[in-house]
């Protein structure tokens, strides 16, 4: 090495270390950053819903009889749903919520409950919610931005906790929806969103905006790329309050049992679209709901058309193409009643459907799209006592389904009510189950 460059590096090396202070210094005299809000602390929580069911009339395809199976009715003691989050507010306009889940431990796959399992000596823990909250226009509800790992604003039965919904299980609306927008069950997606509250000045009167961008279905590489063809999702919702407000600061956790406090009425339209992917030419979805809370009552009400455009596999230069819909929605109604100043208890019925293609090559062309088809219902009806509004109560329903696979027949795995994870074809049961789901 040239000795003149050697004593030029060292000097400059020397001069930087000896400056280096000095530049700290004028830093640490900025007083542009921002400060921690006060008192600011991590809040851990945890919810569980801890159930026992009986199953009745579960069937299992066999592929060599080519016929249906009965299984064996059976109890089943699971942890439907089990979450540990960590909440806090860093800064005065920042908020952060991280959830882990291991939901659905011990359910049986031959249980007529949905969805998947996660049994084994040491059930799987993974990140469920993990999003950030930014108030972008201080001491205001008009704007905020939200990103991370989370529900795409879309159907409220999707965006609202199972914790919230007066029947057992969730409606399977919020399945399809997820299935045909996000590609996966939790309906959770890598996005950014922006929303806000546009209040009249009683706030009677609150509009309620999301517009989202988020990324797609993983289906290509293990699940780790959308594939050679690229779209993102692109959400979008508004919700119009008349009454007493929905929600007086904005968020993305949702109330459907006010406990006799509300008197107000919310209706939603909402909207996603989508290009190109691997599977089809372009994706849709426009539906619309309804929440409404008057002293006692509690009734929500849903409906989601489901869209997707997609080429016929033939040789021909021009292919044909085609549109492919289906339809989803369901009723729900709850009614809060005090027994003698002690016992808070809500009678509830709900009522889904589900209507696809039946037809052979209306079947044939769901699936070259990859959207589910036939149709199928589920009936639920129960009561369920609150010991602590929807912090701690006790469940007891029925819940009963039916199904059918159009032209396909039996064997198909056209729909929800004709597929198991890990099992195949089924024919899913009815059941009956007690449950505490708690929120500590």
């Amino acid at each position: 090495m040239n000795t003149t460059t050697f004593w030029h590096k060292l000097a400059l090396f020397v001069a930087l270390t000896v400056c280096m202070p000095a530049l700290f210094a004028q830093h640490a005299s900025f007083e542009g950053f921002l400060k921690s809000k006060e008192g600011f602390k991590i809040e851990p929580y945890v919810m569980l819903q801890l159930w026992s069911t009986y199953s009745t009339g579960h069937e299992v395809y066999n592929t060599t009889t080519q016929q249906y199976e009965p299984v064996d009715d059976r109890l089943n003691f699971l942890f439907r749903r089990a979450r540990v989050g960590f909440k806090m507010q860093p800064y005065e306009n920042l908020r952060f919520n991280a959830v882990l889940a291991y939901d659905a431990t011990g359910r049986d796959v031959h249980a007529g409950t949905v969805g998947a399992t996660n049994n084994g000596g040491i059930p799987s823990v993974g990140i469920f919610d993990a999003y950030m909250e930014w108030r972008i226009k201080p001491k205001s509800e008009k704007l905020y931005l939200v990103a991370g790992f989370f529900r795409p604003q879309l159907s409220r039965e999707s965006i609202t906790t199972a914790w919230q919904t007066s029947s057992m299980e969730k409606s399977a609306t919020q399945t399809y929806v997820r299935q045909h927008t996000t590609g996966v069950g939790p309906g959770r997606v890598v996005g950014v969103n922006l929303g806000g509250l546009l209040k009249s000045e009683t706030e009677k009167v609150v509009l309620n905006y999301n517009l989202g961008v988020f990324n797609p279905s993983y289906t290509s590489n293990s699940g780790n790329s959308a594939g050679i063809h690229f779209a993102p999702l692109v959400t979008g919702r508004a919700v119009l309050s008349l009454g007493d407000p929905e929600m007086k600061q904005y968020g993305i956790a949702y109330n459907m049992n006010y406990f006799n406090q509300r008197k107000g009425v919310s209706i939603a339209i909402s909207g996603s679209r989508q290009g190109k992917t691997d599977f089809f030419q372009r994706s849709a979805t426009l539906g619309t709901d309804l929440l409404l809370n008057y002293d006692h009552l509690n009734f929500t009400a849903e409906y989601q058309q489901m869209y997707r455009h997609g080429h016929l596999n033939d040789s021909s230069e021009q292919p044909k193409t085609f549109n492919y819909i289906s339809r989803v929605g369901h009723v729900r109604a709850g009614y809060n009643l005090a027994v003698g100043k002690k016992y808070f208890i809500e009678p509830s019925l709900m009522y889904m459907h589900f209507a696809g293609a039946k037809d052979a090559e209306g079947q044939a062309n769901a699936a070259l799209v990859k959207a589910s088809s036939g149709a199928e219902s589920t009936y639920d009806a129960g009561v369920n006592w609150y010991l602590n509004e929807k912090k701690l109560k006790v469940l007891l329903h029925y819940t009963w389904r039916a199904g059918d696979p159009g032209a396909a027949g039996d064997g198909a795995m056209v729909n929800d009510f004709f597929y198991q994870a890990n099992v195949g074809t089924i024919r899913r049961g009815n059941w009956i189950g007690l449950g505490v789901n708690a929120i500590f």
